[in-house]
């Protein structure tokens, strides 16, 4: 981190459905590793949750994993709450697993997509404005 302002927070959670979350874990270690603070939801999570816990934490940052197919619809469900609730123009959605791609971050709405997790620590990083401290 700079040390010029207050810590990232980051929400984590496997989406409603879903209950695999090695990848999300790993994510979450090294974001926490990196100096964020992250908010791990943890697995099956519905949308409004998400949405309420990116309220309560003022996150900037909203990381959905999924690796079963039948859970990317609670991706864009989640996505849909959070822009209904108004809080999407303030936060940065990425989203990840193993059946997560480009064509699945464009379809949920998503704003970026994380194939490991050295990508999804980057972009975490240009987004906070942080940076890497060796």
């Amino acid at each position: 981190r700079t040390g010029d302002g207050p810590e990232a927070v980051i929400v984590l959670g496997t989406v409603k459905g879903d209950i695999h979350d090695m990848g999300k874990n790993i994510v979450g270690s090294l974001l926490s590793a990196s100096g964020f603070r992250v908010v791990d939801l943890g697995v099956n999570v519905d949308p409004e949750t998400f949405t309420v816990r990116i309220k309560e934490t003022g996150a900037s940052i909203l990381g959905l994993s999924a690796l079963l197919t039948t859970a990317v619809p609670s991706m864009k469900a989640t996505i849909d709450n959070l822009t209904a609730s108004g809080l999407r123009p303030k936060v940065k959605v990425m989203v990840g697993g193993a059946i997560v791609n480009e064509t699945v971050k464009s379809s949920v709405g998503a704003d970026f997509y994380g194939k490991d997790a050295v990508s999804a620590i980057e972009f975490c990083r240009h987004v906070s404005g942080s940076i890497h401290v060796a």
